[in-house]
């Protein structure tokens, strides 16, 4: 007698949901049915998203997920899953389909977080997607061109060339750096004085990259004032409008507002009443990442509530390991607990210079660049053939014909 089929539903396209679901093919599980569904119909790869924002090639950021697949014996579908009945065992997508599973792996990754600041939401630029860093990128265009036409007026020119940063977390530390310099070849081309420009870096928190170990803070903030990015710490943001945001003590005349000190689980997490949240809004999950109370749910990635949620090498590391533990619940073997994941640090600030800790050591400038980069290209390697990945980390071919984003560049 033929056995049943085991359908395993994959809910989400990032770090997370492409490691289950590849990790999963890889089991070669009898019998077993994998289905990942995503909302975007590509991969982004946000540890390079600061790079778009500044005038690089979207094409390393924007991978289509069917590229990745190809080969593979895995279905997609680009939907956005709306509900889910964990009885039942059906997830809705917003097309009105219905996901039938026997395991779920929830890979939703998380969203912006404004915290209830009046103005935010509204004025404020965004920075968790390719749609977002091709926005910021073509109002610092518009900045500059402005900045050219407005004559005399000293004023508005160092209104329109003042970039804030909110959040110094490792996406604003990058992203502030990039545009340091970046900022300053612009001034170049749209022939503006380079000493209107002022990129400035807010963090609550007493010091930058308040998550890090502080020696590796220290040295990265030095890096940032030594490329002209003035730090602010201790300066919680209250208050944002039109041309003005307010942080304590403070007020600054600017048009440019970049957000990313704010995230949280995605909406989906809160929307589900059977699942059981912490105070972050993250799903409780138990030794083996299955949502508490549950047998075939598993949660990777930002909203499973562990130690190091929130990094993409976390949700790397939590796809492999519920696929392991899907098969082993599918061929009766005895289930692995959930080991958390030694982590390292890779910040680039501005090209040719980064710092990496890897624990057992640390370095600084050219050689942490380097480091960097073939983690990238490691990364590439583990989702794509090794032409593609190598088209891709080269920013050569254009593998994103099919996706509708990058061709808008």
């Amino acid at each position: 007698m033929e056995k049943e089929t085991k359908k395993i539903l994959v809910v989400g396209g990032g770090f997370g949901g492409i490691s289950a679901a590849l990790a999963l093919e890889e089991e070669k599980i009898p019998n077993a049915k994998i289905l990942l569904v995503s909302d975007k119909p590509h991969f982004e790869y946000k540890p390079a998203l600061y790079r778009v924002v500044t005038g690089r090639s979207p094409l390393e950021v924007c991978i289509p997920i069917k590229e990745i697949f190809e080969k593979k014996n895995i279905a997609f579908m680009v939907d956005l899953i709306k509900s889910i009945d964990f009885l039942k065992k059906v997830a809705r997508g917003a097309s009105g389909t219905d996901y039938q599973f026997d395991y779920l792996v929830l890979a939703l990754g998380s969203e912006s977080a404004y915290f209830d600041i009046p103005g935010l939401e509204k004025f404020s630029f965004g920075f968790k997607s390719i749609s977002e860093a091709m926005r910021l990128k073509m109002h610092l265009h518009n900045l500059f061109a402005e900045c050219k036409d407005a004559k005399d007026n000293l004023d508005k020119k160092i209104c329109l060339l003042q970039v804030v940063v909110v959040g110094a977390g490792p996406s604003g530390v990058e992203l502030a750096g990039e545009l340091a310099l970046f900022m300053k070849r612009l001034s170049k081309e749209y022939e503006v004085d380079q000493s209107l420009i002022s990129v400035d870096l807010i963090e609550a928190a007493p010091r930058i990259l308040p998550a890090l170990p502080e020696r590796l803070s220290i040295k990265i903030a030095h890096r940032l004032r030594h490329i002209g990015v003035n730090i602010f710490t201790n300066r919680a943001m209250t208050k944002e409008e039109m041309e003005q945001i307010s942080i304590r003590g403070m007020t600054m005349k600017t048009e440019t507002v970049i957000w990313t000190a704010g995230v949280k689980p995605n909406f989906l997490y809160k929307n589900v009443n059977s699942l059981l949240l912490d105070q972050r809004g993250r799903v409780i999950v138990d030794e083996f990442l299955r949502a508490k109370g549950f047998e075939n749910v598993f949660v990777v990635g930002d909203g499973a509530a562990t130690e190091n949620s929130g990094m993409a090498q976390t949700a790397i590391y939590d796809g492999q390991a519920v696929a392991e533990n899907i098969s082993c619940l599918i061929t009766n073997k005895p289930l692995k607990t959930y080991q958390q994941k030694r982590v390292y640090y890779a910040l680039p600030v501005g090209p040719g210079w980064a710092a990496v800790s890897l624990g057992f050591a640390t370095f600084y400038g050219s050689i942490g660049w380097l480091l960097r980069k073939f983690a990238d290209f490691r990364y590439f390697l583990s989702i794509l053939p090794l032409q593609k990945a190598i088209t891709v980390f080269q920013r050569g071919k254009n593998l994103c014909d099919t996706c509708g984003i990058c061709s808008k560049s």
